[in-house]
């Protein structure tokens, strides 16, 4: 540990042992073999538990760090200079690479699996904590003509209770839709056409375009993009997020949200009910539910460890070592699926649950925001 960080760190509340005494040791004719204490097997096990118990307990960082002003998220990283770049980033540093060696083959196949099934997301907020070098005002001009031209889309997804914003990239969208077996290659060419035709629309019946005010689907490719997760409720927004880890067909009832003649129950037949049912569905990305909660766990852990210090705040070389501590065989390693520190520290930027700072003796600081 580096001085200037043990300094900080200080005593704490950890209990010292007294130390050794100076004087000569006796000697072995004075000493019987009783009043040598045996090494108990696991002694050590049980010293590391019990020092990372009293680490864990007491109040930590006592003292508030220096606050040298607020620092860039990515230093090095000068060659970002666009959204599509910054996306793209983000999402090649999410997860820290898989060895081909170290555990049992089909753990490392079922992690890559599950990977596998994040959805292509970037949150609109960790877009600005990259490119914070520029403009907001200029990030937010750049996405919003890449949303016209239809480059990228802009989803609404659900955070506890409420709403928030993350962007893909429309080819991938695209890709993710036909390489779906769910999804029949007539429904997909027909959603193709509606998301091509509507750039903005965040709705089924919304944004314009769509074949000259027809409806761009029928009810039932409308149930069959539900049960796929390309569509979802519009009326679940205010919905706890607990919902969100379900499939869509499951949530609230099979009425409100989808399942076999959604549409139909929902109030379809006619063209006003048609419109109205249409404006009832949102786009949506299949798995945005795996990645909301993989976010949300790994944020719930920042929030708890910055929680255990007296001002909230720590620097975030002790934040990391403690994220990344075990490596392939720590918890957080195996249950945040080898998700990155640089990732966490990014995605927690942007949605404003830390701020990151530079200090005068340690380097970058981290300091939690509100609740």
């Amino acid at each position: 540990m580096p001085k200037s960080l043990q300094s900080i760190l200080g005593g704490g509340n950890r209990v010292r042992k007294p130390s050794r005494p100076t004087g000569p040791r006796p000697s072995s004719a004075n000493t019987t073999p009783s009043a040598s204490p045996r090494k108990k097997p696991g002694g050590s096990q049980k010293k590391n538990a019990a020092a990372a118990a009293d680490d864990d307990n007491g109040e930590l960082f006592t003292d508030k760090l220096e606050d040298a002003g607020i620092a860039t998220l990515l230093v090095t990283e000068l060659s970002l200079r666009d959204v599509i770049q910054a996306m793209r980033y983000i999402r090649a540093h999410m997860f820290t690479p898989v060895p081909e060696t170290g555990f049992a083959s089909t753990r490392r196949t079922e992690l890559l699996r599950r990977r596998a099934t994040m959805p292509p997301l970037v949150t609109a907020g960790h877009v600005h904590a990259v490119l914070a070098r520029g403009s907001p005002t200029r990030v937010e001009r750049e996405i919003a003509e890449l949303l016209g031209r239809g480059a990228l889309r802009r989803v609404r997804v659900e955070r506890r209770g409420t709403a928030g914003e993350a962007l893909i990239e429309t080819t991938l969208l695209l890709a993710m839709l036909r390489a779906s077996r769910a999804v029949s290659p007539a429904t997909a060419e027909a959603y193709v056409r509606f998301l091509q035709d509507n750039p903005m629309a965040q709705t089924l019946g919304g944004g314009g375009g769509g074949g000259g005010g027809g409806r761009a689907l029928d009810d039932a490719q409308v149930d069959e993009l539900v049960r796929a997760g390309f569509l979802t409720s519009a009326a679940t927004s205010s919905a706890p997020a607990t919902t969100l880890h379900v499939r869509p067909e499951d949530r609230v009832t099979l009425s409100a949200v989808g399942g076999q003649n959604a549409v139909h129950l929902a109030g379809g037949g006619g063209l006003a009910a048609s419109a109205a049912a249409d404006d009832c569905y949102r786009v949506a990305i299949p798995g945005h539910g795996r990645h909301l909660k993989l976010a949300e766990d790994a944020l719930s852990w920042l929030r708890e460890t910055l929680g255990r210090t007296r001002w909230g705040e720590g620097p975030e070389d002790w934040l990391r070592e403690r994220f990344e501590g075990g490596g392939l065989h720590g918890p957080r390693w195996r249950d945040l699926h080898g998700l990155e520190w640089t990732w966490v520290l990014g995605e927690a930027v942007g949605l404003g649950v830390v701020e990151v700072f530079q200090t005068g003796a340690v380097g970058r600081g981290v300091r939690a925001l509100g609740s």
